[in-house]
Order: structure tokens, then C-alpha cells, then sequence
């Protein structure tokens, strides 16, 4: 007899978002969690009485599932300047956003060397055309890289360069801008719908909203999974437990290890990994008055992206103190201290002597920070359904790397086992 209604591997937001939905059908849900903490890559700690979140991240408001499941008031989101400042050599620093709601990106946005007018056409036509039609319907259809898609639209490459690599590239990874086109007009709908915003308490506070009232556990290592005509035997380093039904919400690499996927999948769950890595540096008094995300507009360096988190949150330092933190291209092969030294010397472009006042709090190093999305991608996404029978799978992997994707197949996820057919038919994106 199975001791559970359901057991979840992984308190991400995909399993959280799952179990919720299954627990507020009635359900009798379980969480496991192998880490210490809720959420995955979306985690908040205290150090040395500043306020980290693990990574650089934000959450675009106008998600339509992120809407659909987070109580926005509650999280008291801040919402991040809709610019930023692009960081060029010769210690060049331009201003580039919406005007309409960031009046001190208009000069930039009019007179900007990292864009030609004709760019600023395109931009302005850009905006306009994927302003005719919904969020996810740019989702479907067509696809090429999003390099191919820029220069075919009227983009010059100083602009790639200057601007879109900086600006899409580092948001995905992928400093070619081979990731598919598709994607990007998504994502810069997304911003033309809402804004870039984190939590006021940081980003754990996602995690912990969905997490309430469930029954989760952490430090609980699953290692296998068993399938039969009883339900399923999840086997973890604490031994067994049996369920009817399993919602397998792990990173898409241990899905796929846990499924048995072997190599050549028409489908895979494993779909590989992109990794990032943030330092955290505390200063004794803040080095800029900069609320703005900063961007390395070079085409060379460690340094991707850039923010002074006092200038947005003071409450998150000690009073009087600065908070900045810097994420770097992949996951260099370099102690703390080797980067450290590597990221200071590119600051120091910016900064100056003044880099030698940081003092180094935490180095998040994530190896799966998104999967590659190359354009056609969508073509070989996985579904819910798995081998194993009573498992199916709620992971970014069935839809697109992120929050978005992250909580959409949580909702559907848990529609399989609950046979909601109108939540499963809602399209990818939406």
C-alpha cells in the first residue's frame, strides 16, 4: 500500500508550484528536497548582516504563470530601472532603455555611440511588431538564432555587439546569440508588458510563498525511482518511501539520470547546462549612486553583468555600506581568490583605485544556471509524460529555462495527475 498520495523530488519552483496545486486538491503531498534550502537556483541568505540572493537574478512581472501563482503585493516587489548602463572601453558608460519610464535613459536612447539611428528605427519597429500579437503566440512558428533574426530585421552589428549581446546574451548565457529568436521576442515583450522586479527581502521569498502550508522536507537525497502495478518506491538516503504517483522536479540533469535517459533521446530531458558564477562584494561606503543594471559592453572579459544592490535595496546592508554584486561568464577554473583578483582587475576599469575598498562576502557558483536554447529548440522539448509509470515530470525542460518555464510545468504537472485538461492545453509561454 502506498504511504503517500504523492511524493515531489525537488523543492524548486516547478515542485513547489506542483504540490500546491495537488495539495489544494486534496492530495496528500511530500517534498523532498536534497539541498538545504527551498526554491533551487532561487534562494536567499544572510552574511554578515548583508542580504544575498544566490545569482543574478530577477523576475520578469509580466510572466503569465508567475501572475497566474504569486501573490505580487505580498512579495513587496521592487522593480529595477528599465535600462541599463552599458559599460564600454575607455571607461564609455551609456544609458540605454524606455523612456517612457526612465526618463534618464532618453539621452542615451537619442545620442548613444553604441547604436546608429538606423538602429533606433529598427528598435522603435521592433517594438511595434511584437506589440500586434500575444506574449506566446512569438513562442511557435519559424525559428532562427537570434543573430540571424537582428541583422535580417535592420540591426547593425555594432548594435549586436554593443548592445544586444550585452542586453540578451548575458541574460541567457550566450555570448554568440545563437540562442533562438523565438526567445528573444518573448523576452522583450516581456518587457515592453512589465518589469524586471526581485522582492524587497530577496528572491527566497518566491520559493517560501509557494512552499506554505506544504509538507516539505530538506536533506532528503533521492537515488532511485521504481515503478509497478502498487505505485512508486522512491529510494533515498534515508530509505524508502511509496506513493501512487511521483512529480520528478529535480534539475533536468538528475530527471534525466533519475528516468534512465540514455544518450540520443529523440526528446531529452537532459538538454545540458550553462553555468554562471556571482561574487558579492561589501564596500564601507557606496562606490556609485548607480541603481541601474550595469553590463559589460566589451567583447572580451570575465564580467557580465553588474548592480549595486544598496542603490535598490538599502534595507538588504548595514547602514552606511554598499552591496554590489558581479556576475562572470560560465564557471572559471579559479579558486575564490584567483577570480576574485581576475574580477577586480576588470572593475578596476570602472572604478579605479577604489576596488581595493571591496571586500569579497560569497561566490555562488552555479553550474546549471539555464540549459542551452538554440534556435529550433522548442522542436525537441520533452513532455510530462515519462517512461516510468505513475512519474511524470515537471521541469523547466518541457518548456523554456526559467521562471516561466519553471511554473508553468509545475501547473501542469500537476494537471496530468489531476486531468485538467484546460490548464494542460494552455499554450507554452502562456
Amino acid at each position: 500500500m502506498a504511504d503517500l498520495d504523492i511524493v515531489v523530488v525537488g523543492a524548486g519552483l516547478a515542485g513547489l508550484t506542483a504540490a500546491r496545486a495537488l495539495s489544494r486538491a486534496g492530495r496528500r503531498v511530500r517534498v523532498l528536497e536534497a539541498s538545504g534550502h527551498l526554491g533551487g537556483r532561487v534562494w536567499t541568505r544572510e552574511v554578515e548582516g548583508f542580504t544575498l540572493d544566490a545569482g543574478f537574478i530577477g523576475m520578469f512581472t509580466a510572466y503569465p504563470a508567475a501572475r497566474r501563482q504569486l501573490d505580487y503585493a505580498a512579495l513587496d516587489l521592487v522593480a529595477l530601472k528599465p535600462s541599463a548602463v552599458f559599460r564600454q572601453e575607455g571607461g564609455v558608460a551609456e544609458v540605454l532603455g524606455d523612456p517612457r519610464r526612465d526618463p534618464g535613459a532618453l539621452p542615451g536612447d537619442l545620442f548613444a555611440r553604441a547604436v546608429t539611428a538606423g538602429d533606433r528605427l529598427a528598435a522603435a519597429r521592433l517594438a511595434a511588431t511584437l506589440l500586434t500579437r500575444a506574449p506566446h503566440e512569438w513562442l511557435n512558428g519559424p525559428d532562427e538564432s537570434t543573430a540571424d533574426f537582428l541583422r535580417g530585421f535592420g540591426f547593425s552589428g555594432r548594435a549586436l555587439e554593443r548592445v544586444f549581446i550585452p542586453f540578451f546574451g548575458g541574460l541567457v548565457l550566450d555570448r554568440a546569440l545563437h540562442t533562438s529568436a523565438a526567445l528573444f521576442k518573448y523576452y522583450f515583450r516581456m518587457l515592453l508588458d512589465g518589469d524586471v522586479a526581485i522582492p524587497r527581502r530577496g528572491m527566497g521569498e518566491i520559493p517560501a510563498q509557494l512552499a506554505r502550508g506544504l509538507d516539505v522536507t530538506l536533506g532528503v537525497t533521492v537515488t532511485g525511482l521504481h515503478s509497478g502495478a502498487e505505485g512508486v518506491t522512491v529510494q533515498t538516503d534515508g530509505g524508502p518511501l511509496h506513493a501512487t504517483e511521483v512529480v520528478l522536479a529535480t534539475d533536468p540533469n538528475t530527471a534525466a539520470r533519475l528516468l534512465g535517459e540514455m544518450p540520443g533521446a529523440q526528446r531529452p530531458v537532459a538538454r545540458g547546462s550553462l553555468g554562471s558564477t556571482y561574487l558579492h562584494y561589501a564596500s564601507a561606503a557606496p562606490l556609485e549612486r548607480q541603481p541601474r543594471l550595469q553590463l559589460n559592453a566589451r567583447p572580451v572579459g570575465l564580467l557580465n553583468q553588474v548592480l549595486w544592490l544598496d542603490q535598490v535595496f538599502p534595507e538588504r546592508v548595514p547602514p552606511g555600506q554598499g552591496l554590489l554584486i558581479a556576475s562572470v561568464w560560465g564557471v572559471p577554473e579559479l579558486d575564490d581568490s584567483e577570480l576574485d583578483a581576475a574580477v577586480r582587475r576588470e572593475l578596476a576599469g570602472w572604478y579605479a583605485p577604489a576596488v581595493a575598498g571591496l571586500r569579497l562576502l560569497a561566490v555562488d557558483r552555479i553550474g546549471h544556471t539555464q540549459y542551452p536554447q538554440p534556435a529550433g529548440y522548442a522542436a525537441t522539448l520533452p513532455g510530462h509524460a515519462t517512461p516510468l509509470r505513475g512519474v511524470v515530470l515537471a521541469s523547466e525542460a518541457t518548456s523554456l529555462s526559467g521562471i516561466q518555464g519553471a511554473l508553468e510545468s509545475g501547473e501542469k504537472a500537476a494537471a496530468a495527475l489531476l486531468g485538467d485538461l484546460e490548464t494542460l492545453s494552455r499554450p507554452r509561454g502562456a
